[in-house]
């Protein structure tokens, strides 16, 4: 048994990660050595998949266990980690808080209002930006 069969898993991902073969990355690197990519954004059918996933299937059903009814974390404004919290959130039935502090500098008018931030907000997640 690996020490990860030890935890309790909350299925969020299809499986194995696909890995893809880029043949124009190697051709256009000279061929000698062929060129692969890990396909985290195809491993969920979740807010367009991610790394992040796979924790949070370990922590999620500690959060169930313990009557928990929301999940809160924290990260950036444009955090593809509060991303996921939130659709996972929205999957299972719990709410969901964010805390978005402003880690970047950035000088878009309308940073804190696209991307990861408003779909975070629009799979329904209460989001708080900090400075």
């Amino acid at each position: 048994m690996s020490l990860l069969e030890k935890f309790e898993r909350y299925p969020l991902t299809f499986g194995a990660t696909p890995i893809e073969h880029l043949p124009r990355l190697t051709a256009a690197l000279g061929g000698k050595v062929e060129i692969y990519a890990k396909r985290d954004d195809c491993n969920s059918g979740l807010a367009m998949g991610g790394n992040k996933l796979r924790k949070l299937e370990y922590i999620v059903p500690d959060a169930i266990a313990s009557g928990a009814d929301t999940l809160v974390s924290i990260g950036g404004v444009q955090s593809n980690h509060t991303r996921m919290v939130a659709a996972t959130a929205a999957k299972i039935g719990m709410k969901c808080v964010v805390i978005q502090e402003k880690w970047v500098p950035h000088y878009d008018a309308v940073y804190d209002r696209v991307g990861n931030i408003l779909m975070t907000r629009l799979m329904g997640a209460d989001s708080r930006l900090v400075d």
